[in-house]
């Protein structure tokens, strides 16, 4: 009886160790990335605004003087709908002709009236030597969004937007300066997978008894456009 049970007691043994041996695991893994929407922006021309070659007779010796407005486009494509908005920030801190004081993203209050609102307001355009040659701004306009007019609206947070003189790339007060589209109804940020705008840009140079005319002066703004998503 004892050697019965003894045999017995070996089997269950070797068939749990069996058991142990043959057991087996496998994992199943659930991944996956949430992506936000990807959006691109595009400027004609490459993005440069070029004013040419510019005759010192015909700047003020006094005065400043404003040239004719330049006109280039403004394109944003997503591969989704998305809310986004744009920020524009200056490549030429330090250098806008004005008499005011700059803002964080180097934009400041115009020195002659471009017939804007008086929030409107413009970057400098380099140095000659150790004077300002001038400023510009950036009107947006023409707005079509996914086929559709748009408005511009505006914010400094991307929380409280206006649609009151939204149309001004810089603000006057050079704060920073979130621009994006509604549908004309509700002021508030629009969805859309394309954007089109007219970007007009308004310049004015420095008194030519300012600048060194003997040799050329090469007007020098650049603006960078920073894509926000919302």
């Amino acid at each position: 009886m004892m050697n019965k049970m003894m045999k017995t007691a070996c089997a269950l043994a070797v068939l749990a160790a069996s058991a142990n041996v043959m057991a087996e695991s496998i994992e199943l893994k659930v991944i996956g990335t949430i992506t936000p929407p990807a959006c691109k922006p595009m400027l004609a021309g490459s993005g440069t605004v070029d004013f040419g070659t510019i005759a010192p007779a015909s700047l003020s010796k006094d005065n400043y003087t404003v040239l004719a407005d330049k006109e280039t486009t403004l394109n944003i494509v997503c591969d989704a709908p998305a809310k986004v908005a744009i920020k524009a920030v200056s490549g030429r801190k330090n250098t806008t002709l004005s008499d005011g004081a700059e803002g964080a993203n180097g934009a400041a209050k115009p020195l002659v009236s471009l017939g804007q609102s008086a929030d409107f307001g413009v970057a400098g355009l380099g140095m000659d030597g150790d004077k300002k040659i001038g400023a510009y701004g950036v009107v947006v306009s023409d707005v079509v969004v996914d086929g559709v007019n748009g408005r511009p609206i505006k914010s400094e947070d991307k929380q409280t937007w206006s649609d009151s003189n939204a149309n001004g790339l810089y603000q006057a007060s050079g704060n920073d300066n979130f621009i994006t589209w509604s549908n004309g109804t509700d002021v508030a940020p629009l969805s859309f997978e394309n954007m089109n705008a007219k970007l007009t840009v308004k310049t004015y140079l420095n008194k030519s008894s300012e600048l060194d005319l003997t040799k050329p002066v090469n007007l020098d703004g650049l603006t960078t456009i920073e894509l926000v998503y919302l």
